[in-house]
């Protein structure tokens, strides 16, 4: 979804807003390839492309209006507990017309206003335009997993569910943010308010925004995690451990609302084996579940998917991978729209094309990690703020602020887990900068992360509230929502519904990890339903082996992209250090594989979105990869193996 709000009345004519607006549908496509909606008036224009999901006839579709006309609306998600929503207003006398969550959240602003959001159970993006106060809205899900973002022109407040909708809006600049550019070498991703892109904003989870005519907007927040302990539920392990399967059971249910065909990524880790085990509960048997590897060392784990697929007899699709995900570097860099440096998403991407062959939703595991603390550096961390002195505080004390004084325990807490995120090291930066990079030496990316440090917390759930509110948000689940909807696939995770979540948050921390074993309660839970093999097994999750890519496959690209002239005089990273880097990770001094990916990333987003205006991806003559596609440009297609439930 998309559109934009004048600043000022009648600036833009209705048939020029409604041509700007059908642009954006058209750079959107992917996301609702199954049609589109355009609407506009004198002050706003709502854009819509339509993935038809839950009441798939044209009577649901978008944008949508109340009976009055007042109230019109474009959303992209899902409402889970829409239909005890529609109930409600239904019984204080307001009309449906037909069964979609879409028009739920119609009648449910004109009833409640702002306060529909703090209501609603499920996943979105939404833009409401109120023609009778003037007044526009923007709401995001609590956790972030459908995106948002927007800007303040002089002529528009515009916004989409991508950047590049923004980028067809007339005179939008393209310029890069470097402060944005600096975050995002310190952690593989841009986070928080801010885009790599200079002027272009991200609505924050669990916010909304009010933009009146004339007016600058107001951002509200509607929601907050609870605490530990926050009325904790009573009982004993065994009684938290029932209530917890229960819970997800009632979540998982929830999510299997739709009109069209679903599944699940399976990868046979404990998060998405313990959805794929709540979906057989409801479905029985002949569940479609999907799962995916490379077909050498390590990197291959399918065997445990097939451990479960066996148990709960789904249908299940194994996609054995190469270095040919390699040819769809081109398209995450276009699909994406912001450098990103998470190499899974090459997997993501690809496990999501041969998907959606089969179905149009696809539950996952994702969430589970961040509320169950499931992540092995939680318990790195705590040991790190519990030695004496605390490590991993601030590194090179002379580029930055002064080191915090006894009792300012607020930034030494920010700064040991950005010190365990880091990618490019503030020693790497010293020694590599640039000379557009130089500026940024003088602030910390660690600064990021004071805004989420959590007080009255034992270290284990600090961590996690850091990356619940970045890692998660603007990491894991951008690399969900982007790679799968380029195909047209909606994804739903059941363990970020927010009622599970907020009960889960309340329990106390030694109450959900025991022995240093992460997720334990949800793991001592579940052994009567998983193989013990899945579960008490190191956490890998999807990686892609980007460093012997680097060194082998992709060596000649990588010095293409890396020193050419168009990389070097961006002034990010000095040559130098560029070939030393190089050197030192090809000989094994050192393992640059996750910076060098990284530059990677950041020099085919340089080429796609600010070296050029013309919002495509880019021509096979101008893609370093385009050996590693097909003859029709997609990267190739996997292996498949096909797997009869036993």
């Amino acid at each position: 979804m998309a559109g934009a709000l004048l600043m000022k009345a009648r600036s833009a004519s209705v048939a020029e807003l409604r041509r700007r607006a059908r642009n954006m549908t058209t750079i959107l496509h992917h996301r609702g390839p199954d049609g589109f909606g355009v609407w506009a008036d004198s002050h706003v224009a709502l854009a819509h492309t339509r993935l038809a999901i839950i009441d798939t006839t044209n009577a649901a579709a978008q944008p949508m209006h109340d009976v009055t006309n007042t109230v019109h609306i474009v959303f992209n998600g899902e409402i889970y507990n829409f239909l005890d929503l529609r109930a409600e207003l239904k019984a204080d006398g307001y009309q449906f017309r037909n069964r979609s969550d879409t028009e739920v959240l119609v009648n449910g602003y004109r009833k409640w206003g702002t306060e529909l959001f703090s209501k609603l159970v499920g996943m979105f993006a939404i833009a409401i335009w109120d023609s009778q106060a003037k007044r526009l809205v923007l709401a995001r899900d609590r956790f972030g997993e459908k995106p948002l973002y927007y800007a303040e022109r002089p002529d528009a407040l515009v916004f989409g569910s991508e950047i590049k909708a923004l980028l067809t809006w007339p005179g939008m600049p393209r310029q890069p943010d470097m402060a944005g550019l600096h975050d995002y070498l310190t952690f593989g991703f841009t986070l928080g308010p801010g885009t790599a892109f200079g002027g272009i904003g991200r609505l924050q989870p669990a916010h909304f925004l009010i933009c009146d005519v004339g007016k600058r907007p107001q951002i509200h927040r509607y929601w907050q995690m609870p605490m530990p302990g926050d009325s904790a539920s009573a009982g004993s392990t065994e009684d938290l451990k029932q209530e917890l399967i229960e819970r997800l059971r009632q979540a998982v249910k929830s999510c299997l609302v739709s009109d069209v065909p679903l599944g699940a990524f399976l990868s046979g880790g404990v998060d998405s084996s313990a959805v794929v085990a709540m979906m057989s509960a409801s479905h029985g048997a002949g569940i479609k579940t999907f799962s995916s590897g490379f077909g050498f060392g390590d990197y291959d784990e399918t065997q445990y998917a097939t451990m479960v697929a066996d148990r709960y007899k789904t249908d299940h699709n194994v996609f054995t991978f190469d270095s040919k995900v390699l040819g769809s570097m081109a398209d995450l860099a276009w699909y994406y729209g912001e450098p990103f440096s998470d190499s899974s998403a090459l997997v993501t991407y690809a496990l999501s094309r041969e998907t959606r062959r089969s179905v149009t939703v696809a539950l996952t595991g994702d969430g589970a990690d961040e509320t169950l603390l499931g992540y092995a550096r939680y318990f790195a961390y705590g040991d790190m703020r519990r030695a004496n002195p605390p490590q991993g505080e601030r590194r090179l004390g002379g580029l930055y602020m002064p080191s915090p004084k006894a009792g300012e325990t607020r930034r030494a807490t920010a700064d040991s887990y950005g010190f365990m995120l880091e990618r490019f090291r503030e020693g790497h930066k010293l020694a590599g900068y640039g000379l557009s990079m130089l500026p940024y030496l003088g602030y910390c990316s660690y600064e990021r992360l004071l805004a989420h440090v959590t007080e009255g917390v034992v270290p284990e759930e600090a961590a996690a509230r850091f990356d619940q509110a970045t890692y998660l948000p603007d990491d894991l689940l951008v690399k969900v929502d982007i790679a799968a909807m380029a195909h047209g696939l909606e994804t739903r995770a059941p363990f970020l519904n927010h009622e599970l979540a907020e009960w889960v948050a309340r329990i106390p921390t030694d109450r959900k990890v025991w022995d240093r074993e992460g997720k334990a309660l949800l793991k001592s839970a579940l052994e009567p339903l998983l193989p013990h093999e899945c579960m008490y097994r190191t956490k890998v999750g999807f990686r892609v082996p980007v460093a012997k890519f680097m060194n082998e496959e992709i060596r000649d690209q990588t010095d293409e992209l890396l020193l050419s002239e168009r990389f070097l005089d961006r002034g990010i990273i000095r040559e130098d250090f560029v070939r030393e880097m190089l050197a030192a990770h090809r000989d094994g001094r050192q393992g640059h594989g996750t910076r060098l990916w990284a530059l990677l990333s950041l020099e085919m987003w340089f080429r796609t979105w600010i070296d050029t205006d013309c919002n495509r991806r880019l021509e096979d003559a101008e893609d370093p990869f385009a050996e590693f596609m097909n003859v029709d440009g997609r990267s190739a297609t996997p292996e498949v193996q096909p797997h009869d439930a036993a």
